[in-house]
C-alpha cells in the first residue's frame, strides 16, 4: 500500500444511529426561515420577589412595573424589586398581603384587590394606603371583600368587580354605588352576581364578565349582553380576564378564548387546542402576535402562520433551560410601553421577553426530550447539500437538523472526543474531523480511517473541493488533499514562508479555488500547479478569518483589525480598514460572514456584531434581541441559500435571517424617566424630600443632596445610561454611566435647576418631564437683613478705619520724628565717639611723652623738690588719662561696642593691686586705706579682671577724694554665686536727695570737692556692673560716711593654669618702628633702662631694610605709620619669614577701637600695647612674646 494511501479499516466501525437515517427525509424549503425562539429573562425570589404566586402585572405612568402577589405588592424599577407588605405595627403599611388584581389609574395611583382583603389604593406621592371593605351596616360600603378586578373608564369613574357584584366608586371616594343588572328589554336583576373581570375601552365602554355572562355597558349607561358564537363550549360564568386592543376584545375563560370583533359577536380562537384549557390572560404584541397564558403553559399565535386548522405554537415550560419558560402555570401576560412582554407565574417567578426578541431561532438539547439535539454544546456546523444542517458536538455526537420544521435526526453518537470540523463531498459522504482521527460517513456507515501512513496527526479543519476532493488542514503539518476514489492523501505544496503557515485558521473552497488562512498569512491555490501561494497585496501576518463579497473579501487579523481588499487578476488592494479595539470589540473574533445584501457579520466569543458600511458603526446583538447565548466557541458558521445564517454555540445552534432580524429593530415608544428619590442629610439623618411644590426648598444646614432616577427601559437595564446637569453648579452634562443617581455636596446658597437625561438599549435619549428646581436657603449670615447689618457695620468699620488711619498717620509722623531724632542722636553719638577716639589718639601720643619722660626723670638723681614736682606731673598725667579712659568707655557702652573679656584671675592679687595703687593717695591725704579679705575667698575666679579693677579703683578713688580724715576700707567676701566687694569711707556722707541721681552721667554729690571729678566714674561703674549681671548699691548718711556694695556673679574656672616662672635678667635686641620722635625717645629710654638694645626707625620700609641685614629678638611696631601702616608691615614680615622661624611683633598704638587688637593679631602680631605705656608694661609684653606667657596656654 502506498505511503500516501489511506485504507479503510476492515470491518468498518458502526456507531449508534437511528434507523430513520436510512429513510428518505423531506427537508423544508431552504429559503424558508424557522420560527423564532423566545428567550425569556427570568426573575425569582433570589432577585427579590416574595414567595408565592404572582397574580397580576401593570405599568404605571412613570414606567415602573407593579406586580400583585400572594406575598404583597411589588414594584420593579429595572434595578431592584421593592415589596410592600403588611406590618401589624405600622398603620401606613399595606392592609393585607394577598394582591390578586391591579389597576393604575390616570392619577398614577395603584389600586389592588384580593380575596377577602377588600379594595386598596396606594398614593405614590404621599406613600399612603387607603382601604375600602364590606360592612353589612353600611349600604354604601363595598359589595364584597373579594375583589376580582378593577377598571377606570374614560370619564374617570372607577369600577370594581367583586364576588357580590359590580360596584362604582363615588367621586368623593366615600362609598360605592351597587350597579344592578339591567339589560334593556331583557333580564333585570338587583346585581350582576359574582363578577370576575372588567375592561374599560378607550371609547368609554365597559366590558363586564360575570357569572351570568358577558355584558357591555355603553358610555351613556345602557347595558346589553354580548352575543356568543354557539360553537363555543366553554364556561361563560368563569371569566378570568378581559383584555383588548387592536380593534378587538379578548375574553379569557375556562374552556377557551373569545375574541369580540367589530360586529360585537364573541367567537372562540383555535377552539380545538384551547377548549380544554383554563385561559388566564391574553396579550397581542406590537408585531401582532397573540400570547395566550393558560394554566398549562403559553400559546402563541404567529401573525404569518397558517392557523386555519386552529393550530397554535405551544411554548412549553423549560425551567432547567436557560431562556426557557420557567413554569407552565401562568396567571397574566401584559405588555409594557416599550413592547416588552411580561408573564407572571404561580411559582414565585416572572418572565420578561424584550420587544425585539423575534430575530433569532434556537435549537438545543432539552432534558427528557428525544426530539431535541443530542448534546447542549455544538462545536461545528455545515450546510448540507439537501438544505439541512450537519451538526457536530463537543461530546462526539452528530445530528442533522431541518431548520424550517425543527425536525432533528440523531445521526451518530458515541464518537470519542470532540467533533471539530465537517465536510460533505459531491457524493454526499460526510467527512468528520475528530482529532486525531478522521471518520467517513457513507450511506449510514461510519468508518474510522487510519492516518498514520500519511503522518497526519492533528487534523483541525476540513473543506470539500471540486471533483469530490476533500482538503484537510493539520496543525503544524500543512494542508493535504484526499482523492475521492482511491482515498489517497497527498500534501499540497505551499510557498515558503514562516512556520506560521502550518498553523491554520480557516480553509475555504471558493469560486473554484482553495483559500487558506493561517498564522503566516493568506494563501490561494494556483490553478496551474496546485501550489498554495501567498495572495499578492496581503501582509504576511495572521489571518483569523475571511469572507468574500462582491468585490473582494474581508480579513480579520490578529492585530484586532478588519480590512477589506478588492481582488482582481490575482492581486489584492486594500480599500478599507477598521480598528476593532477602537470600536470596543474586545471579544475573541472567530468568524466572518457577508449576507446577501453585502453586510458584514462578525462572530466572536462572545458576541455578534453587524458592520454598517454606510454609518461605519457596529451594531451588537444580545439578549435584548432574543440572543441569550452568544458564546461562539468554534469557527463554524453556515449560510443557507436563502440567506439564513447558522452558528454553533455553547448552547446549541443559533439561527437568524438578517432581514428579519433588522426588521425587529422597530423603535417602540420612549420609556419614561422618573425621579426615584430625592434625599438630603438633615440634622444627622437622611431625609426624603417630597416634591410638593414647584421648587425644592433646602435649608442652609442641609448637606449631601442625593438624586436618584429610573429609566423605565427593561430591554437591557444593564446598559441604561444616565446624564445629569445641575444648572448653576455644572458647566455641562455629567456622564454617570449606568449609575442612576448622583450626589451633590457643598451646594452654595442660590437657585439651581436639575436636568436628567437617560437612554436605554436603543440609545434614544429622554429627559425628565419637568426639570427639578432647587432653592438652597442662605445661612442667616448671608440673608438680606444680615447684609443690611453688614453694610452698617462696614460703614462703622470704615469710620473706625479712617479714624485709626488718621491716628496711625499721626503716630507714623511721630515715629518718623522719633526715628529722625534717634538717627540724629546716633549720628551725634557716633560723632562724639569718633571725636573722643580721635581726641584720645591725639592726646595719648603726647601723653606718652609726658608720662614716659616723668617716669624716666624719676629714675634719675633728683632732689626732694624735683622729685615731688615730677611725681605731681606723673599723677596729673594719670588723672588726665583716667578721665580720657572714662569718657571712651562711656562712649563704647552707648554704642554697644564694649565687650567683656572673662579670663581666670586671682581675686586676692587683684584686690592687692587696687590697695597698692590707692595707698599713695591715701598716704598723701593722711588717711588710712585698709584691705580686709575673708578667709573663704577662692584662689581663682572667672571674670573680666580689668573691668573689675576699674570698678574698684573708681569707687576707691571717690572714697579717698571725699574723705578728709579717718579711713577707707576695701572688703571682699564670698556670697552664693560670686563675690561681694564693699568700699566704706568716713567721709561727710551723701544727702538722700543726691543718692537717687548719683549713678547718672555727669552727676556729682554736693560737697566742697564736687568739681574735682568729671562725674562719669559712678555711671561707668553702674554700666559695667549691669553688663556683668551684677548689682551696685549705696548706703550713706550725712556725717557718718558712705558704703558702696558691688555684687558680681563670678564662677570658678574649669582648669586653673599653673603659673610659669617669668625669666628675668635677659637683654633683648629690639627694633622700634615709631614715627613720633618723642614717643620713640620715651620707649627707647624705658627699654634701655632695663638693659635692652633698641634700634629705632621711623617707617616701615626702613624697618624691612633693618630686618633684612640684622637679627632682632622682637619688633615694637606703631600701627599708624606714614605710607605703609603697621598692619601691612606685619604681613610683609610674616611673608618673608622662613619656615619654622617667627619674629615676635608687638603693636604699640594710640588707637582705642575695640577691633584694633583683633585686626593686629589677624595681621600676624603677637602682642598689643596702648599708649601711654610704662616701662613695666613694655617689659611684661616683651617677656610674654619672646620668652613665653606668664601662664601656659
Amino acid at each position: 500500500m502506498s505511503a500516501w494511501l489511506l485504507g479503510v479499516v476492515l470491518g468498518a466501525l458502526f456507531v449508534s444511529m437511528p434507523a430513520a437515517l436510512a429513510e428518505p427525509v423531506v427537508a423544508g424549503t431552504p429559503a424558508a426561515a424557522p420560527l423564532p425562539t423566545p428567550q425569556f429573562r427570568r426573575y425569582g425570589t433570589t432577585d427579590g420577589l416574595p414567595s408565592g404566586a404572582i397574580y397580576a402585572a401593570a405599568q404605571d405612568r412613570n414606567g415602573l412595573m407593579w406586580f400583585g402577589s400572594a406575598g404583597g405588592l411589588v414594584r420593579f424599577d429595572g434595578v431592584g424589586f421593592k415589596v410592600f407588605r403588611h406590618a401589624t405595627d405600622d398603620p401606613n403599611s399595606l392592609p393585607a398581603n394577598p394582591t390578586y388584581s391591579l389597576l393604575i389609574d390616570r392619577d398614577n395611583r395603584v389600586w389592588t384587590g384580593g380575596i377577602s382583603t377588600g379594595l386598596t389604593a396606594y398614593d405614590q406621592k404621599s406613600e399612603r394606603f387607603r382601604l375600602w371593605t364590606h360592612d353589612d351596616k353600611q349600604p354604601a360600603s363595598l359589595a364584597s371583600d373579594e375583589v376580582w378586578g378593577m377598571a377606570q373608564t374614560a370619564d374617570g369613574t372607577l369600577w370594581v368587580a367583586t364576588e357580590g357584584g359590580l360596584d362604582r366608586l363615588r367621586p368623593d371616594g366615600g362609598g360605592f354605588d351597587h350597579i344592578p343588572l339591567d339589560v334593556g328589554g331583557g333580564k333585570r336583576s338587583a346585581s350582576f352576581g359574582q363578577t370576575r373581570a372588567l375592561f374599560a375601552g378607550a371609547d368609554g365602554r365597559l366590558w363586564i364578565g360575570a357569572e351570568s355572562g358577558l355584558y357591555l355597558r355603553e358610555s351613556d349607561g345602557t347595558m346589553h349582553k354580548v352575543p356568543v358564537d354557539p360553537s363555543f363550549g366553554g364556561d361563560l360564568g368563569k371569566t378570568w380576564r378581559i383584555d383588548g386592543g387592536h380593534g378587538e376584545i379578548r375574553v379569557s375563560l375556562t374552556g377557551g378564548l373569545l375574541i369580540i370583533g367589530a360586529d360585537g359577536v364573541a367567537r372562540p380562537l383555535a377552539s380545538r387546542q384551547l377548549s380544554s384549557q383554563r385561559i388566564m390572560s391574553s396579550t397581542r404584541d406590537a408585531s401582532g402576535r397573540l400570547w395566550i397564558a393558560t394554566a398549562e403553559g403559553v400559546f402563541l399565535d404567529q401573525v404569518d402562520g397558517d392557523h386555519a386548522d386552529g393550530q397554535l405554537q405551544r411554548i412549553a415550560a423549560q425551567p432547567l433551560l436557560q431562556g426557557g419558560l420557567p413554569s407552565s402555570k401562568t396567571w397574566q401576560t401584559t405588555l409594557d410601553g416599550e413592547g416588552g412582554l411580561w408573564i407572571t407565574f404561580e411559582q414565585s417567578s416572572i418572565a420578561y421577553l424584550p420587544p425585539g426578541w423575534g430575530g433569532f431561532s434556537r435549537f438545543t438539547h432539552i432534558p427528557d426530550d428525544a426530539d431535541s439535539l443530542t448534546g447542549i454544546a455544538a462545536s461545528t456546523i455545515l450546510m448540507g447539500r439537501d438544505g439541512r444542517l450537519w451538526l457536530g458536538g463537543n461530546d462526539g455526537w452528530i445530528d442533522k437538523l431541518d431548520a424550517v420544521t425543527g425536525r432533528i435526526q440523531h445521526v451518530a453518537q458515541g464518537i470519542q472526543g470532540q467533533i471539530v470540523s465537517l465536510a460533505e463531498d459531491s457524493r454526499g459522504r460526510l467527512w468528520i474531523d475528530n482529532p486525531p482521527q478522521l471518520h467517513l460517513l457513507d450511506r449510514g456507515k461510519l468508518a474510522s480511517i487510519d492516518l498514520g501512513h500519511a503522518r497526519v496527526t492533528r487534523p483541525v479543519l476540513l473543506c470539500a473541493g471540486d471533483a469530490g476532493r476533500v482538503y484537510v488542514a493539520s496543525w503544524n503539518e500543512g494542508v493535504f488533499v484526499v482523492d475521492p476514489d482511491s482515498l489517497a492523501i497527498a500534501p499540497v505544496a505551499m510557498e515558503q514562508g514562516s512556520d506560521g503557515i502550518l498553523r491554520p485558521d480557516q480553509i475555504t473552497f471558493h469560486a473554484g479555488s482553495l483559500w487558506y488562512a493561517s498564522e503566516g498569512g493568506l494563501l490561494r491555490q494556483d490553478e496551474k500547479d496546485g501550489k498554495l501561494r501567498f495572495v499578492p497585496g496581503i501582509p504576511r501576518q495572521e489571518i483569523v478569518a475571511f469572507a468574500f463579497d462582491a468585490t473582494g473579501f474581508w480579513l480579520a487579523t490578529n492585530g484586532s483589525a478588519l480590512e477589506h481588499y478588492r481582488y482582481a487578476d490575482g492581486h489584492a488592494v486594500q480599500d478599507d480598514g477598521i480598528d476593532l479595539d477602537h470600536e470596543g470589540l474586545k471579544s475573541d473574533l472567530r468568524d466572518l460572514r457577508v449576507d446577501r445584501q453585502g453586510r458584514l457579520w462578525v462572530f466572536a466569543n462572545p458576541g455578534l456584531w453587524l458592520f454598517d458600511q454606510h454609518t461605519r458603526r457596529f451594531k451588537s446583538f444580545g439578549p435584548a434581541h432574543g440572543l441569550s447565548n452568544a458564546n461562539f466557541d468554534g469557527t463554524a458558521t453556515a449560510m443557507a441559500p436563502g440567506g439564513m445564517m447558522f452558528v454553533a454555540s455553547s448552547g446549541g445552534v443559533v439561527a437568524f435571517q438578517p432581514e428579519r432580524l433588522l426588521q425587529t429593530e422597530k423603535a417602540g415608544s420612549l420609556p419614561a424617566l422618573s425621579l426615584a428619590y430625592l434625599n438630603v442629610q438633615r440634622a444627622g439623618e437622611v431625609r426624603a424630600i417630597a416634591l410638593d411644590s414647584k421648587v425644592v426648598q433646602l435649608g442652609w444646614r442641609d448637606r449631601d443632596l442625593r438624586v436618584g432616577v429610573r429609566l423605565a427601559s427593561f430591554i437591557n437595564p444593564a446598559v441604561n445610561h444616565y446624564r445629569f446637569r445641575l444648572n448653576g453648579f455644572d458647566s455641562g452634562w455629567v456622564d454617570a454611566g449606568n449609575r442612576a443617581e448622583r450626589d451633590f455636596a457643598g451646594l452654595a446658597a442660590g437657585d439651581y435647576t436639575l436636568e436628567v437625561r437617560a437612554a436605554g438599549a436603543d440609545d434614544r435619549w429622554v429627559g425628565l418631564a419637568t426639570p427639578i428646581s432647587i432653592h438652597v436657603q442662605a445661612p442667616p449670615w448671608l440673608r438680606w437683613w444680615a447684609w443690611a447689618i453688614y453694610v452698617l457695620l462696614a460703614a462703622a468699620l470704615a469710620g473706625l478705619v479712617l479714624r485709626g488711619w488718621r491716628r496711625r498717620m499721626a503716630q507714623r509722623h511721630r515715629m518718623q520724628l522719633v526715628e529722625q531724632q534717634r538717627q540724629l542722636a546716633e549720628a551725634a553719638s557716633a560723632a562724639k565717639t569718633q571725636f573722643l577716639a580721635t581726641l584720645s589718639h591725639e592726646i595719648r601720643t603726647p601723653m606718652t611723652g609726658v608720662m614716659g619722660m616723668a617716669e624716666l626723670l624719676l629714675s634719675t638723681p633728683l632732689n626732694r623738690q624735683q622729685h615731688d614736682y615730677t611725681q605731681a606731673m606723673q599723677r596729673s598725667g594719670g588723672m588726665l588719662l583716667k578721665l580720657l579712659n572714662d569718657a571712651l568707655d562711656l562712649a563704647r557702652i552707648e554704642a554697644g561696642k564694649l565687650e567683656l573679656e572673662p579670663v581666670p584671675f586671682e581675686p586676692r592679687q587683684l584686690l592687692g593691686d587696687v590697695a597698692q595703687l590707692e595707698q599713695g593717695l591715701a598716704h598723701a591725704k593722711g588717711i588710712r586705706f585698709v584691705l580686709e579679705l575673708a578667709e573663704e575667698l577662692p584662689a581663682q575666679l572667672l571674670g573680666d579682671a580689668v573691668r573689675i579693677k576699674q570698678i574698684l579703683l573708681n569707687l576707691a578713688n571717690n572714697a579717698l577724694k571725699f574723705t578728709e580724715h579717718g579711713s577707707v576700707i576695701l572688703r571682699a567676701q564670698r556670697i552664693e554665686g560670686g563675690l561681694q566687694f564693699s568700699i566704706s569711707d568716713t567721709g561727710p556722707g551723701i544727702p538722700e536727695a543726691s543718692q537717687a541721681r548719683l549713678f547718672q552721667r555727669f552727676e556729682q554729690a554736693e560737697s566742697p570737692q564736687r568739681r574735682a571729678g568729671s562725674g562719669l566714674g559712678l555711671a561707668i561703674c553702674r554700666e559695667l556692673v549691669d553688663m556683668m549681671g551684677g548689682s551696685i548699691e549705696l548706703e550713706s548718711r550725712l556725717g557718718h560716711g558712705s558704703t558702696f556694695r558691688v555684687r558680681l556673679p563670678l564662677s570658678a574656672p574649669a582648669v586653673a593654669p599653673a603659673p610659669v616662672e617669668r625669666p628675668s635678667g635677659r637683654s633683648y635686641r629690639l627694633l622700634l618702628v615709631e614715627d613720633d620722635t618723642i614717643v620713640a625717645a620715651v620707649i627707647r629710654g624705658l627699654l634701655e633702662r632695663e638693659g635692652h638694645a633698641v634700634v629705632h626707625v621711623v617707617n616701615g620700609l626702613a624697618a624691612l631694610a633693618e630686618l633684612a641685614h640684622a637679627q632682632f629678638d622682637a619688633v615694637l611696631l606703631d600701627l599708624d605709620l606714614p605710607g605703609v601702616d603697621g598692619f601691612q608691615i606685619a604681613r610683609l614680615i610674616r611673608q618673608r619669614e622662613h619656615a619654622g622661624l617667627r619674629l615676635p611683633i608687638v603693636a604699640v598704638t594710640a588707637r582705642q577701637g575695640s577691633e584694633d587688637e583683633a585686626k593686629a593679631r589677624a595681621a600676624g602680631m603677637d602682642g598689643f600695647l596702648r599708649k601711654p605705656l610704662s616701662g613695666e608694661q613694655l617689659v611684661a609684653a616683651l617677656v610674654r612674646v619672646v620668652d613665653g606667657p606668664m601662664m601656659p596656654a
